[in-house]
């Protein structure tokens, strides 16, 4: 046993004030002989002895009594579960789940409290009493994390003061959550602790989609010689439902927008869909998404106009607000503006470029050798297709905007000179070089009955991102009767090709250079399905990065940029820290990691130049949490214990940290033996003679 406040045990000498009072008060009497009471005198030996022992018995009462007051303020405990160091400072590391998914609303405590709230709150609330347990001596770091550990002080910290403000300001975020992360972090700040005592508080919604492949071991860290409290938080409701994609899309009576939702156990059956502009909040569309129990569903909704910069998406609340709301890019600002430089009849690169435009996020501007110079200045994206060679007006004016940032996409038939391109922009752009040869000699052709096809050479890249070949598959079907013989820079990566010895999609510094004419005579590849969106996807990832419709938080915008002016800001007006880069002799427009979801405006000098989505990732919308058991089995047997909101927390965590305090017991005692004293203390009073008949002869038997 120990005692929390053992000054107080000085109180015990208190327990010996009946004592002395009994001794200073203790008077002998003196015997005066009296005949007529000597019939009594055997009585009153007798009565003697048992008045006596009743004294003693009053004393023995009063004097326990006391002594346990005092030990009650000493506050006894049993010692706790760390042994001999329950005494020791104690090192407390703190994980706060901060993920989207922790903005959903919380179930109501088991015990104590009012109102639930969202998890996020229900978290603040549970560091708030973590922090009333430390003692002088104790020290904690608090440690929210999402995708990554953001801990509030670089080490351990005993400012209740900072704590508690960090503590207050805790809230969700938009981003994804990585369980194993933040548990990396905690393990590796135990370590470095030099307490006794080490105890890990795991505070989150444990949300499975957060550990990727099932919950793994805990990492290396001093588990055997820590406490780890794992305590779960539970959403109102585990079925959630979430927008997942929103797309413009053209139809044959203008434009509409393909709209995607999963749900997560939710009642199946219609759910209410409404599209606004962002700028104005008119309605645009209004229908229906008929979602499974569990699965994914879409619609077509036709809009009513094309939003001048964006819309956005709705469903009506419910489990997690994050998710029920979507925007997307809309109108001149959101697309990419490419310019494609051909010559003679349209091909069939030209119609798939503008396939779809401008709900496809393209838009197309064919020009000639006299207008390609004057029309760059808006461009995102330049593709050159198979042209024997550019004129020097043209030559500069790509070479400028390729060394500005601009995305390139060239195309090499076999119409392209090759000692003109590789003296030329493919030495520029340091992708490699065509065979060398007059126009046309550079061409190879198959032989008869063969062909070649388009094979992946590498995996993991944005512009071949939805294909599902894996490398050295073909990525479709379609045949290939004449390529370019091509050979790659050392800095150049092959993402396609026809086979080993002939790469067919060669990347460089923001380009990419197709060795083979993108017609009807060199292949059947234009009829095939995956030339559209090979063609959409490359021109996207020149242009913005990415060929995803939108960003999602904690991604960085980047694009292209000229010298100049800029700056990005969102639907609140709020501005995004942003800088212009300067690499490989282009510079980019580069923004701070967006966490915000939401349209966001480009703004070069008082023009707005685009504008992009940031939208949750749908990960975040399951809301099903991993199982408690595995969570146990993560950590060695013994070393972890699940704790559950309005389980008494604080006082679990004292009982384990210092012992279970026994004043409470202690006081009931005192109380007790006072009782006793009184019923003692009054027991034949009105059987005794008095002074008022001190005759009364007593009751023989």
């Amino acid at each position: 046993m120990s005692f929390l406040n053992p000054l107080f045990l000085f109180g015990l000498a208190a327990a010996a004030i009946p004592v002395v009072i009994h001794l200073f008060t203790r008077r002998r009497p003196r015997e005066v002989p009296f005949p007529s009471l000597e019939f009594l005198s055997e009585v009153n030996q007798s009565e003697i002895r048992r008045l006596r022992l009743k004294q003693w018995l009053l004393l023995l009462l009063r004097t326990l009594a006391v002594a346990a007051i005092a030990l009650a303020m000493a506050r006894p405990a049993v010692r706790g579960a760390t042994g001999l160091k329950s005494g020791a400072a104690t090192s407390v590391v703190v994980l706060v789940d901060q993920s989207g998914s922790m903005g959903a609303a919380g179930r109501a405590p088991t015990e104590g409290g009012s109102g639930s709230g969202t998890l996020e709150a229900q978290a603040r609330r549970t560091v708030e009493d973590l922090l009333t347990t430390l003692g002088p001596a104790d020290e904690l770091l608090l440690v929210p994390y999402d995708r990554a550990p953001r801990p509030v002080t670089p080490r351990a910290s005993s400012d209740l003061g900072r704590l508690r403000a960090a503590a207050q300001a805790l809230a969700a975020t938009a981003l994804t959550t990585d369980h194993r992360a933040a548990l990396e972090f905690a393990a590796r700040a135990l370590a470095q602790s030099h307490a006794l005592n080490r105890e890990l508080f795991w505070i989150s919604d444990f949300q499975a989609a957060g550990f990727a492949g099932g919950v793994p071991a805990a990492p290396p860290g001093p588990w055997a010689q820590a406490r780890a409290y794992l305590l779960p938080l539970a959403p109102s409701s585990g079925a959630n439902a979430a927008l997942t994609e929103a797309t413009l899309a053209p139809t044959g009576n203008g434009v509409a927008l393909a709209v995607a939702g999963a749900s997560f156990g939710v009642t199946p059956g219609d759910l209410a869909v409404e599209v606004r502009d962002v700028a104005s909040g008119a309605e645009l569309a209004r229908g229906f998404l008929n979602l499974p129990a569990r699965g994914e569903a879409s619609a077509l909704l036709p809009l009513a106009g094309l939003p001048g910069q964006g819309g956005v998406v709705s469903l009506p609340d419910d489990a997690l607000p994050l998710d029920n709301r979507r925007v997307f890019a809309a109108g001149r600002a959101g697309v990419l503006h490419v310019v494609l430089r051909e010559d003679g009849q349209p091909s069939p690169l030209r119609l798939a470029l503008e396939a779809g435009a401008p709900a496809s996020g393209l838009a197309v501007e064919t020009v000639d050798a006299a207008a390609l110079p004057s029309r760059l200045a808006e461009a995102d994206v330049v593709v050159l297709g198979d042209l024997e060679r550019l004129g020097p007006a043209e030559l500069q004016a790509v070479l400028d905007f390729h060394r500005a940032g601009g995305g390139l996409f060239v195309v090499l038939g076999p119409r392209a000179d090759a000692a003109f391109w590789n003296s030329s922009l493919l030495r520029e752009i340091g992708v490699g070089a065509l065979a060398h040869g007059p126009a046309g000699a550079g061409a190879l052709q198959a032989a008869p009955g063969a062909a070649w096809r388009l094979t992946r050479a590498l995996a993991g890249h944005a512009v071949l991102a939805g294909f599902p070949a894996r490398p050295g598959e073909p990525l479709s079907a379609a045949r290939f009767q004449t390529i370019r013989a091509f050979t790659p820079a050392a800095g150049a990566r092959v993402l396609l090709a026809f086979d080993r010895a002939h790469p067919a999609l060669i990347e460089g510094a923001h380009a990419l250079v197709f060795a083979a004419a993108l017609d009807a005579q060199s292949s059947d590849f234009p009829v095939s399905g995956a030339f559209l969106p090979l063609l959409h996807q490359a021109v996207k990832v020149l242009g913005r990065g990415t060929a995803a419709t939108s960003l999602t938080p904690g991604e960085r915008y980047g694009a292209p940029a000229a010298t100049g002016m800029w700056r990005i800001e969102g639907e609140d007006g709020r501005a995004v820290p942003c800088e212009l880069v300067a690499a490989a002799g282009a510079a980019r427009l580069v923004s701070a990691p967006i966490e915000r979801p939401g349209l966001y405006r480009v703004i070069q000098g008082a023009a707005v130049r685009s504008t992009f989505a940031v939208n949750p990732d749908p990960r975040e919308s399951d809301l099903a949490p991993a199982s408690e058991a595995a969570l146990l089995r993560a950590f060695p047997p013994g070393r972890a214990q699940v704790v559950h909101a309005g389980a008494g927390l604080a006082r679990r965590v004292r009982e384990a940290r210092y012992g279970r305090e026994l004043w409470s017991w202690f006081v009931m005692l005192a109380l007790a033996l006072l009782v006793a004293e009184t019923v003692v203390a009054r027991a034949g009073l009105a059987g005794h003679p008095t002074a008022a008949n001190p005759g009364t002869p007593p009751r023989t038997a």
